[in-house]
C-alpha cells in the first residue's frame, strides 16, 4: 500500500471514528433526556397518544437501545447490527408519527429523524471501520477466513471508479 493511500485510509477512519463517535452521542443524549428530563410516564403517554399498542414496551425499548445502542456505537461494538436498528427505529417514528406533521423538527416533523437514519445507513455500511472493538473481535478472523489477510475490504484503491 502507497502512502499516499496510508494516509487516506488513515483519514477516513479518523473521519468515520468522529461521526460515530458524534452518532453515538446523540443517541445517548437521546435516551438521557427521555429518561430523566421528560420522563418515561412521557414517553409511555406519547406513544399511548399516538395509538400504538405496548405503549410501555415501546417506550422502554426505544430508551434502551438509543442507551445502549449509542454506548456500544461508541466502543464500536456490533455496529452494523446497532446501526440498522436505528435505521429502522427512526422509519417507523417517521411513518407512524411524524409523517404528517412534515419534514421540519419546528412544526413537529422528521427531519431528525432522517439524520438519524442516514447517519445509521453509513454505519450499516461501513461498520466501525478500522477504529472499533467490531474490527479487533471479528475482523482480522473473518479477513483469515477469506484467505485475504491484510486485504482491506472496504476500501476500494485511491483513484478508482469503484464505488
Amino acid at each position: 500500500m502507497s502512502a499516499r493511500s496510508t494516509a487516506g485510509t488513515v483519514t477516513q477512519s479518523i473521519l468515520l471514528l468522529v461521526a460515530r463517535l458524534g452518532f453515538a452521542a446523540i443517541l445517548v443524549g437521546r435516551a438521557w433526556f427521555r429518561w430523566q428530563v421528560e420522563g418515561m410516564a412521557s414517553q409511555v403517554a406519547r406513544v399511548t397518544e399516538a395509538g400504538l399498542p405496548q405503549p410501555e414496551l415501546i417506550a422502554t425499548g426505544t430508551v434502551l437501545l438509543e442507551a445502549l445502542g449509542g454506548a456500544m456505537l461508541a466502543l464500536g461494538l456490533l455496529t452494523r447490527l446497532v446501526a440498522a436498528l436505528v435505521v429502522v427505529e427512526n422509519v417507523l417514528i417517521i411513518a407512524l408519527l411524524r409523517w404528517t406533521s412534515g419534514l421540519f423538527a419546528n412544526d413537529g416533523g422528521f427531519e431528525y429523524n432522517v439524520a438519524l437514519a442516514s447517519l445509521g445507513v453509513v454505519f450499516v455500511a461501513v461498520g466501525a471501520f478500522h477504529a472499533g472493538l467490531d474490527t479487533l473481535l471479528f475482523g482480522r478472523r473473518r479477513l483469515a477466513s477469506m484467505g485475504n489477510e491484510g486485504v482491506d475490504l472496504y476500501q476500494p484503491k485511491l483513484g478508482s471508479t469503484q464505488l
